[in-house]
């Protein structure tokens, strides 16, 4: 069952915020948006070593608001997702909740609940659905929810900055501190701002990226995020994790490549003793615009991370290698149809992928 009680708290101090920032300028014009991006999925998987197969189909509504009162910013999503079809169980998530302050000069100052400055693809594909061109993420950034390996969310303060540089060129920094996430013994798990909990640590994260022309979508970064990691029901009690990263994103004409590479240290603390596990996990995509509606694409990815990680051994569907193809159909304006394979080697088995995609953007 969907927890109401939490979606009403969540609804009802989003309401006393949109107020409160109405009221601070009477004679403002707020700008709203509000979005709406649902979506059914359905994947089929077989495995190599057991020839076993599977298929699941889930769906999802992705819910975003935002509003801007001169220079005051609020923004919130809200992810509600059919878990198993199957025993009609389903969830719902607080994905982001921030607000804040735009001063003239462009620094924008938020507090609440975002996503680290980590990588590529969660940044430029926020809210995944419609947005992001694939069915499924590259494995490494893979959100908590969905077994990902590195935390993703942090609830505290985040402050962003551009600066226009000779030539139509761009610098821009982003920085964010706050409570991160914990593991559970099972997954990771974000500090959720209305259900709190206990033993959260801090996480914080640095993204700096350069855009050589800022009319043109190409740009290069770096990042680096020191998570705090509390861990529960093993023998171990923390994890310091360091994540240091580089990407880049690059059109031409039709043809757009953007890939990213991620070093991950990870000391584990234990009481008799500490354990310190390093790899590495990049991908690469390409994508192709034949037309408005149609843009095959494909992806590798690779890590060196294995079974024998005592950090990985927690997530057994790591990535470790990945071969990805796909096909995306905007068949009608804000639809599209995404078909896809992926020949995946997971920590401890390969598997065969296939999966198709219906989602869109409303309005």
């Amino acid at each position: 069952m969907i927890n109401v009680v939490y979606a009403l708290r969540v609804l009802i101090y989003s309401i006393c915020l949109i107020v409160a920032l109405g009221s601070t300028v009477s004679s403002a014009e707020p700008q709203q948006q509000f979005l709406v991006l649902p979506e059914i999925n359905y994947l089929h998987e077989q495995s190599d070593a057991l020839g076993e197969h599977s298929g699941d189909f889930n769906a999802s509504l992705d819910l975003l608001y935002a509003l801007d009162v001169n220079q005051f910013r609020f923004f919130t999503e809200i992810i509600a997702t059919d878990t198993d079809a199957r025993n009609g169980s389903s969830n719902i998530e607080l994905a982001r909740y921030h607000a804040g302050y735009e001063t003239s000069s462009g620094t924008t100052l938020l507090f609440g609940l975002f996503q680290l400055n980590q990588g590529y693809w969660n940044k430029a594909f926020h809210f995944r659905n419609y947005i992001q061109p694939s069915i499924l993420p590259p494995g490494i950034a893979s959100f908590e929810r969905e077994g990902g390996a590195l935390p993703v969310h942090v609830t505290g303060v985040n402050v962003s900055r551009r600066w226009a540089l000779r030539k139509n060129s761009a610098l821009y920094v982003e920085a964010s501190f706050g409570a991160g996430t914990k593991f559970d013994g099972n997954q990771l798990k974000n500090y959720d701002i209305f259900n709190p909990g206990t033993g959260s640590k801090p996480s914080s994260s640095l993204r700096l990226s350069y855009l050589p022309n800022q009319d043109l979508d190409t740009e290069i970064g770096i990042f680096f995020v020191d998570n705090r990691v509390p861990i529960l029901n093993t023998p171990f009690t923390e994890n310091k994790q360091k994540v240091y990263g580089s990407y880049f994103n690059s059109n031409f004409d039709a043809l757009r490549l953007y890939a990213a590479v991620y070093w991950i240290n990870n000391e584990l603390n234990a009481a008799t003793e500490n354990q310190n596990d390093n790899f590495y996990s990049a991908w690469l995509q390409s994508d192709y615009r034949i037309n408005k509606n149609w843009l095959p694409y494909l992806r590798i990815e690779h890590s060196n991370g294995n079974a024998s990680s005592p950090y990985l051994a927690w997530f057994p569907k790591f990535v470790r290698d990945r071969r990805l193809l796909g096909l995306r159909w905007d068949l009608i304006e804000n639809h599209a149809l995404k078909f896809e394979y992926a020949n995946t080697t997971f920590l401890q088995e390969d598997s065969n992928q296939w999966a198709i995609q219906w989602s869109m953007i409303f309005p």
